[in-house]
């Protein structure tokens, strides 16, 4: 107990503002080192020899004893600081007391630890979160002995599986002395199970994680208890929206919904962040494990993960039927869905809707850049579920998509070839048109693809389909054709496509058009130009965190910047490009027009990271 690790910002800050303000509540999940911090905040605002008694809530035998305790903590400490942990045993109590005290004494300053605010006028509120990696990983070394060597990676992800709970590590640091620490990582889904130490010295409720998580569970009411079982469903983060969607019935009603949230927010169970997404909620780990455990006890599992999967499948159908009009709003909200999409593919393999959902989510495979995790969901959909009908020819469409994406030309024609043969009447003919003549593209056949792209666009266009259909095709055609040295025709090309994204609101692929136009100036000579259009076409593609993108836009503007004599600044672009082409998985995935640029030779030997790189291209600070 005598370490303290970390958390010298928050010393800082919390001392500071106890120069402006005389209560502040740290609040925070159970484990998560209030109490530690709160000594060591005590320590700092009352330097030695001077004391400060604190006094324990939990421990002074009731509302009754709650003053006398107090009064006596007063009379030992000095420095006109009072101290009061486990806040949350008496609570309304405290906080009543605490008004008082503040209102009597104008020179008493108030440090409370509670898992759930006061409430009190004048309250400052600090909710604390689990450590840093670095920090955690530093707490859980300093704990044991001598660890064996070639374990850094395996501890650093004890830390982050146990979301850097101080508690949590310390009772992982005894669990390790005597069980090999690849078995401990593997069986890490039972933390409640492996996390106990009966000989630890303290109060019991943190002697093993179970028992301090189950002591919020006891502040809860009713409603609380069930929503927090019910909605340890959601793997990662989730909004009020789904949480509504998931959890509620006659018992547990959707008006009744922002109370029990708020009740969980404030008792630290839930934690609140706000994304482009809009508000998010995340429960830790551990508290999801004991929740799961408690809708184990209720039977309801299979019924709350179905409906979690049901909302989810109609998500993806949402996002499908708007992703034309509302790209950006889609990417963000799809991108911090990942981990509920993902559960919900894992339950919908095993129902019978795989197919139709891993299809459904193809502009997170292709739009969002998961292609690798979309290749893995698609494949298995594939093989689980052989029935013939539209969600399996959309899925094998995609798949060939993704795969193309992936450089995996040879996985995209086998694709293709199945989704002839799965679809005789020819439904999906014009897709798989359109990504046969973007795999000849890439195999550098461009007269073929060309010829191949124009029909599919013909195809598209009688059957309204904008996208994913039409609108990508023309980057296909004009890619062909800049690549055959048909620059004019190209311009053409681009020129129609772009103005087709404006109508459609397109701006996906109106970033690989603005690419390729930029490209076409470049050829031309045109430098001015073609810097304007590599510049547009890359902070799209920031905006919808396309990887790939960004990299081709880095060495474009790289390249622009060499032909114009900034010579320094495009060798810096130049190399970092060439390092993200490396850490996307390689050459394959580098378009073959970037081939045609002049590159110098003589390369950093390492470049900026793909984001700084983006910002120097961009002349961002």
């Amino acid at each position: 107990m005598s370490a303290f690790v970390g958390r010298q910002g928050e010393v800082a800050e919390i001392t500071a503002l106890f120069e402006r303000v005389r209560l502040v509540t740290l609040s925070g999940a159970g484990g998560v080192g209030k109490t530690r911090l709160g000594l060591e905040l005590a320590r700092t605002l009352v330097p030695e020899p001077a004391v400060v008694d604190v006094a324990e809530v939990a421990e002074v035998g009731g509302p009754q004893a709650l003053a006398p305790a107090v009064t006596e903590a007063l009379a030992v400490s000095a420095g006109s600081l009072l101290v009061l942990d486990t806040c949350e045993a008496l609570v309304d109590d405290v906080a009543s007391l605490v008004g008082e005290l503040l209102a009597t004494d104008p020179e008493l300053r108030i440090l409370a630890i509670s898992r759930q605010s006061l409430a009190v006028p004048g309250e400052h509120l600090w909710v604390l979160a689990g450590l840093p990696t670095p920090d955690a990983y530093a707490l859980l070394t300093g704990l044991g002995d001598a660890w064996p060597a070639g374990t850094r990676e395996s501890l650093t992800e004890v830390c982050d599986r146990l979301d850097g709970l101080p508690l949590a590590i310390e009772l992982a640091a005894v669990r390790l002395r005597t069980m090999p620490v690849a078995d401990f990582v593997a069986n890490l889904g039972e933390h409640l199970a492996l996390l106990v130490d009966e000989e630890r010295q303290g109060p019991s409720r943190h002697r093993a994680l179970a028992t301090c998580i189950g002591w919020s569970h006891q502040l809860c009411t009713e409603r609380e208890r069930l929503f927090w079982a019910r909605v340890s469903v959601f793997p990662g983060e989730f909004d009020l929206e789904a949480a509504t969607y998931v959890c509620r019935d006659e018992t547990l009603r959707a008006q009744d919904m922002i109370d029990v949230v708020t009740g969980l927010v404030d008792k630290s169970v839930l934690l609140r962040r706000e994304t482009h997404a809009g508000v998010r909620f995340l429960m830790p780990g551990a508290t999801r494990e004991f929740g799961a455990g408690w809708l184990a006890l209720l039977g309801q599992q299979e019924e709350v993960r179905l409906r979690h999967h049901d909302f989810y499948l109609a998500l993806a159908r949402n996002a499908e039927r708007e992703w034309p009009r509302r790209q950006v709003r889609w990417h963000h909200r799809l991108r911090v869905e990942a981990a509920n999409l993902a559960q919900a593919l894992e339950t919908g393999l095993e129902a019978g809707t795989g197919l139709e959902l891993a299809g459904a989510l193809w502009i997170l495979w292709v739009c969002c850049g998961m292609h690798a995790e979309g290749r893995g969901y698609l494949d298995r959909a594939l093989a689980t579920d052989p029935r013939r009908g539209p969600a399996r020819t959309r899925a094998l469409w995609v798949c060939a998509w993704v795969a193309s994406l992936q450089g995996d030309l040879l996985g995209a024609e086998e694709r293709l070839s199945e989704c002839r043969e799965a679809d005789p009447g020819g439904h999906a003919g014009a897709y798989v048109a359109q990504l046969a003549a973007q795999v000849a593209a890439q195999r550098g056949q461009a007269t073929r693809a060309v010829l191949g792209i124009r029909a599919a666009r013909d195809r598209h266009h009688s059957a309204g389909r904008a996208f994913p259909g039409l609108l990508p095709g023309y980057a296909v055609v004009a890619a062909c054709l800049l690549t055959l040295g048909d620059v004019e025709a190209a311009v053409g090309v681009l020129v129609e496509g772009l103005d087709l994204c404006e109508t459609y609101e397109d701006l996906w692929t109106r970033s690989h058009l603005c690419h390729l136009r930029a490209h076409a100036d470049y050829l031309r000579g045109d430098l001015t130009a073609a810097g304007e259009h590599a510049r547009e076409a890359l902070r799209t593609a920031r905006l919808f965190d396309d990887r790939t993108a960004q990299a081709a836009g880095v060495e474009l503007l790289g390249a622009l910047a060499v032909a114009e004599r900034r010579s320094q600044e495009g060798l810096e672009l130049l190399a970092a490009a060439r390092d993200a082409w490396t850490a996307l998985g390689g050459e394959h995935l580098r378009p073959p027009l970037l081939a045609s640029i002049a590159v110098p030779e003589a390369l950093p030997v390492e470049g900026l990271p793909l984001d700084a790189a983006t910002s120097l291209a961009l002349k961002e600070p």
